[in-house]
């Protein structure tokens, strides 16, 4: 994922909690974690909200999945975080968001994944 970390100002990742990374840096399952991740680099770039605030709502949504058993996969919780730092600001429609993290969980459960790895024979 070398190209995304060129082009952005990175936030410091050490503070957001659980974050997925290896010493390269962030770690993604699934190319829509890694859409769902961009989503949010792009709202802080834009200036909608600062770092330390998304931080909170992350912490805020990781804690509230502690006690949940099975727990909540790291970036279902960080799209309700998201949804919910964007909607308590009133910046994006929720419904705008919501439709978002759906279509990202739908493309989750796609494994075909379209984006990636097509090798078209002709």
């Amino acid at each position: 994922m070398s190209e995304l970390k060129a082009c952005l100002g990175q936030p410091d990742f050490s503070a957001t909690p659980g974050i997925p990374k290896d010493e390269d840096g962030v770690v993604f399952a699934a190319p829509w974690e890694a859409k769902a991740f961009a989503l949010v680099i792009q709202l802080h770039q834009e200036g909608r909200f600062e770092w330390q605030e998304w931080v909170d709502a992350l912490s805020g949504e990781i804690a509230a999945d502690a006690s949940r058993t099975p727990h909540t996969p790291y970036y279902e919780l960080w799209l309700a975080a998201a949804e919910k730092l964007v909607s308590g600001k009133g910046l994006l429609s929720a419904e705008g968001l919501h439709a978002s993290r759906v279509a990202l969980q739908s493309a989750q459960h796609q494994h075909d994944d379209h984006d990636h790895h097509h090798h078209h024979h002709h």
